[in-house]
């Protein structure tokens, strides 16, 4: 399977590998994850996340959302050595965030994964069911790429949380469901 390069600037690189997991079906992760609705905090008030989330690894926090240690599953942890393959990072990955996203309005806005505990190094994403569009940003140059992710399809991000935020925008004519395993290395504060 082949590297399609998004971008490439300095250490910070963005690629996809499409079909990377198109034989996986999208009712497997809707069945097997126990999806939940958070409520955030931001700018003051609280608010539902417009999409719903589970997580798999050590104990992590971000905005107000405090996630316990959940060890993986010994399906999970064949998947995550599959990906390792993919980016050649060997025992890398120890934690997954899942998004499932139930239809074009739930969405998720403009963030980085910068939180001190997470390894910038690497963080892979995985798209299954609908196409939705990813969207990468530029801090300073506000310049963008926009990435349509189609099921399977395995995108990541190296050294990207510096300089660069993403968002996956809503889309209003998107009907069905999206899931999106985010796998990042925690580490050990």
């Amino acid at each position: 399977m082949k590297k399609e390069i998004i971008l490439r600037e300095g250490p910070s690189t963005c690629w996809v590998i499409r079909g990377a997991f198109d034989e996986v079906p999208l009712a497997h992760w809707t069945e097997s994850i126990p999806w939940q609705q958070n409520s955030i905090r931001m700018y003051g008030k609280t608010h539902p996340e417009p999409r719903l989330t589970a997580w798999m690894g050590p104990a992590y926090r971000y905005s107000s959302i405090q996630w316990p240690a959940v060890p993986f599953m010994a399906e999970m942890r064949e998947f995550v050595k599959e990906v390792e393959v993919h980016t050649e990072t060997a025992r890398y990955f120890n934690a997954c965030l899942f998004n499932q996203y139930r239809d074009g309005q739930d969405s998720m806005g403009w963030h980085r994964d910068n939180e001190p505990e997470i390894d910038p190094s690497c963080i892979a994403s995985v798209s299954f069911g609908a196409s939705r569009d990813f969207v990468i940003q530029h801090r300073t140059t506000k310049e963008k790429w926009l990435v349509h992710l189609h099921h399977g399809d395995l995108l990541v991000m190296e050294n990207l949380q510096d300089a660069y935020e993403h968002a996956l925008p809503k889309r209003l004519r998107v009907g069905e469901p999206r899931i999106n395993l985010t796998l990042r290395r925690i580490l050990s504060l």
